[in-house]
């Protein structure tokens, strides 16, 4: 089931060129904001498995939808593709080339400043989140959800329709989700988010992830920086990996390049402990 459900997330990140980077900025932002990682304030966090079912949920019932549910995936798959694991039908297409295109043509901005704007409406205590019909339902009587344990935030898994992938989550976390989607989607409407700051502050999707209470990106002088974890260069191959990297960043996307902790930021790479990280 492991391996169907990696080989779902690999399809819908191939069918449209917006889900990931879409999943990504929402990850990104869910760490920000402490909803995801190791630890929390308010209760066990979502994990990143999770947040990109969300993701995947909430691109499913667009209108028109930028990806098929699953159940659509279902009668589009041909003979090859059909599968059953532990009972649970796993079929669906393996090249996103059999997909139909989606009609939707909002752009990746869009439809993040959307996607808080749909959780913050949802009242998720009373919903199955399904990405099998590709929208949240009312949830049904315990009784007749064939095993699932429903619970604050109720999201099932694709193929496993008796898993509910976010059993772990507190109420507490359930409401701090709702809470930073209510807070990013009023960020997303405002000047911050479509207009670049003319006082050279951070805007647009930088604004939006920067951290929440509690964080640590930024640094003494106000700046904003996204760690780049590297690995520490043992050998030829990794230095020119960091190099690689180190010159994409300064030389193409013309970002600042600074060191974090021990590691040292040059041209031959990162070095200085057993890893590095480059703070763009």
């Amino acid at each position: 089931l492991a391996l169907f459900n990696t080989r779902f997330l690999r399809l819908c990140a191939a069918a449209d060129p917006r889900v990931r980077p879409l999943g990504y900025a929402v990850r990104l932002w869910a760490g920000r904001q402490r909803l995801a990682g190791n630890r929390a304030g308010g209760g066990p966090l979502l994990t990143n498995y999770a947040l990109t079912l969300l993701v995947v949920l909430f691109l499913q019932s667009r209108s028109p939808p930028v990806l098929p549910s699953v159940r659509r995936l279902r009668h589009l798959a041909g003979p090859q593709d059909r599968a059953q694991v532990g009972g649970w039908d796993c079929s669906f297409p393996r090249d996103a080339v059999e997909l139909e295109p989606s009609g939707n043509t909002q752009s990746a901005a869009s439809l993040l400043a959307e996607f808080f704007s749909y959780f913050e409406t949802l009242d998720l205590g009373g919903l199955l989140l399904s990405p099998l019909e590709g929208r949240a339902l009312p949830r049904p009587p315990p009784e007749t959800l064939g095993g699932l344990r429903p619970g604050p935030l109720t999201l099932q898994d694709p193929f496993e329709l008796s898993h509910n992938v976010a059993a772990n989550v507190t109420p507490r976390t359930v409401s701090r989700f709702v809470r930073c989607c209510r807070d990013a989607a009023r960020l997303c409407r405002g000047p911050e988010f479509l207009q670049k700051s003319r006082r050279g502050r951070p805007w647009g999707v930088m604004r939006l992830l920067q951290p929440g209470p509690g964080g640590n990106s930024g640094n003494a002088e106000g700046k904003f920086l996204i760690p780049v974890p590297l690995p520490c260069p043992g050998g030829a191959p990794q230095r020119e990996v960091c190099a690689a990297v180190g010159f994409v960043l300064r030389e193409v996307l013309g970002c600042g390049c600074e060191p974090q902790g021990t590691a040292a930021c040059h041209p031959q790479g990162v070095a200085g402990g057993s890893r590095g990280e480059f703070g763009v």
